[in-house]
């Protein structure tokens, strides 16, 4: 079989071998060596889509990405309009905004980088305002929301997390992207606290974060947050803060605090 090869493919496969050698001997018994991993992980995603009415009048409109709650996962679409935005849309509301609802499959959670991939593909397909972004989700989708902007923390233009929650070190790296986030203060799904120990450290940081508790509301505090026409209007007044800009102002409150720091110590 070698024989038959050209010299240029000879020498490939050569390499190629080679390199595998080399990268079993990096691995010895008893020792450790170093690795190395490239692959390609496909993303399959089912998702609806909305397009306002007047879709191809504009040149680019803004995006609002809708994470729903564990109980709508699976392989059937009609689920992801149980909630928020894409039953609004069902039900025949017009958005000025595009409107992109994914599915979570069974028995799984929302992965960053997955919704990364969906997000780059919708841009490349429709006609996305890259400045105008936004995520919001419900319960697993208000998890979700926090960790996708952490992920990504300069993409986002708002965020609208409704009983969800995270890691605080999550928050830190997007305290310069606007918050609202809604909560039933009687949720016994998710807790409270677990908006409020995130919105404090916001808060802590001088972000812009906005914290509506609904006092006798349960786990359902989504039903009332959608169908309020002001989130949308506040969403909509929102634009991305360039990176350049939030990075630049990030070393200056840097240096700042090391000046502080260092004036108290000559104290």
């Amino acid at each position: 079989m070698l024989r038959k090869m050209r010299p240029g493919l000879l020498a490939l496969f050569v390499l190629v071998g080679l390199s595998a050698v080399q990268a079993e001997e990096t691995a010895k018994s008893g020792t450790q060596g170093a690795a190395e991993l490239n692959t390609t992980i496909p993303v399959k995603m089912d998702y609806l889509i909305y397009l306002p009415k007047d879709y191809e009048q504009k040149e680019k409109w803004p995006l609002v990405l809708f994470l729903h709650g564990a109980g709508e996962r699976g392989d059937n679409l009609d689920l992801v309009t149980v909630h928020g935005p894409p039953k609004l849309a069902k039900s025949g509301k017009q958005f000025p905004f595009i409107v992109v609802s994914p599915q979570c499959p069974k028995d799984q959670l929302w992965q960053p980088v997955e919704l990364t991939a969906l997000l780059d593909e919708v841009e490349k397909k429709y006609r996305v305002d890259k400045d105008r972004i936004y995520v919001t989700g419900l319960s697993m989708g208000g998890f979700g929301t926090w960790s996708l902007a952490a992920y990504t923390p300069y993409r986002f233009a708002a965020l609208v997390p409704i009983c969800g929650g995270g890691e605080k070190f999550w928050v830190k790296k997007i305290k310069h992207v606007p918050i609202w986030v809604f909560h039933g203060a009687k949720d016994g799904a998710v807790p409270l606290e677990r908006s409020q120990v995130l919105v404090d450290v916001l808060k802590k940081a001088d972000a812009d974060v906005s914290f509506t508790i609904y006092p006798e509301a349960g786990h359902d505090s989504w039903t009332e947050t959608y169908n309020n026409p002001k989130v949308y209007e506040w969403l909509l007044q929102q634009k991305r803060k360039p990176e350049s800009e939030v990075k630049a102002a990030e070393k200056k409150a840097e240096e700042a605090r090391k000046a502080k720091r260092a004036a108290a110590k000559k104290k």
